[in-house]
């Protein structure tokens, strides 16, 4: 077992549904300020981020630390990741709501199984890429001595320290000041070696013979079997009201849960319980009903 308590460190791995959403990232531009911004999060928060690899329209991370900081860094994740949709592309709100789920990987066999997972999701979902050669995500450093991939700026060519701050702001865009000696590639990416501890993941596996074997594994029915009895976002109350009252609008066309009767107030309950995994006395403060009018009907 590796860990027991969520106040206790462990490992998670965390994923976004990428069917409740046509696209995260549409371009090079965006997977390149996506990889930057997990930089900034792990800066931001107490975590450490063990894999990773960014999908057209979700995401996972492998990341170690405790449960509430992880919460911390995909919601983070999750809102400047909507901040840059809304200025490049317009759309407010893109986001919010959207499903995420956490697990804590509970032995030795279920971390192995979840990188290589982690790793071959770009094969699995019909890219052109083998493991090792998507460009966005961690999978292209494991078992390699030289840099890797020139196509897409890959190869990392400066220090970040190297760039004056306004560079720095652009790169990033952000005014956090990362560590001096993080690498910058050409196409004005971090490289993700500089906060991924490639060679801690390889010490896992032992061998590239042995990562290889987890590799041609069929792992998704075990993996997905384990985010059966995962937590679903644990969407903050601010996000989550906001979801409610424009389903309140949209539905029903009133302005707020409390022009609506208890039979509504319920099925938006229920949905809540189904869609969010929200917790009875999350619910309870959404609909507005005490929280032993919601036992039994959800």
């Amino acid at each position: 077992m590796i860990m027991k308590h969520n106040l206790e460190k462990g490992y998670f791995h965390i994923c976004t549904d990428g069917n409740s959403i046509p696209w995260m990232f549409q371009d090079d531009e965006d997977f390149i300020k996506g990889i930057n911004r997990i930089g900034i999060c792990i800066m931001k928060t107490a975590v450490r981020v063990e894999a990773f690899v960014l999908m057209d329209n979700h995401l996972h991370f492998l990341l170690w630390g405790k449960m509430p900081d992880c919460k911390k860094f995909i919601n983070l994740y999750k809102r400047l990741t909507g901040i840059w949709i809304l200025k490049k592309y317009g759309i407010g709100n893109y986001l919010h709501g959207l499903p995420t789920e956490i697990i804590r990987l509970e032995s030795e066999e279920s971390l192995l199984n979840t990188i290589a997972y982690i790793d071959r999701n770009p094969l699995i979902a019909g890219y052109r890429y083998m493991p090792g050669e998507y460009p966005w995500g961690s999978s292209r450093y494991m078992f390699r001595d030289t840099d890797y991939g020139e196509d897409k700026g890959m190869v990392a060519v400066r220090k970040i320290s190297s760039f004056t701050r306004r560079e720095q702001k652009s790169i990033l865009n952000s005014n956090i000041i990362v560590p001096s000696d993080w690498k910058v590639n050409e196409a004005g990416m971090l490289d993700p070696r500089s906060f991924i501890d490639i060679s801690g993941q390889e010490a896992y596996f032992k061998s590239p013979m042995r990562y290889s074997y987890f590799l041609a594994k069929k792992l998704e029915g075990t993996v997905e079997q384990e985010f059966k009895g995962s937590q679903k976002t644990f969407i903050p109350d601010k996000e989550l009201r906001l979801i409610v009252n424009q389903f309140v609008k949209d539905h029903y066309g009133v302005n707020g849960i409390r022009e609506l009767g208890v039979n509504e107030r319920l099925y938006i309950a229920r949905k809540l319980r189904y869609n969010y995994a929200s917790t009875l006395k999350q619910i309870s403060r959404m609909v507005l009903l005490e929280k032993s009018a919601l036992e039994g009907f959800i």
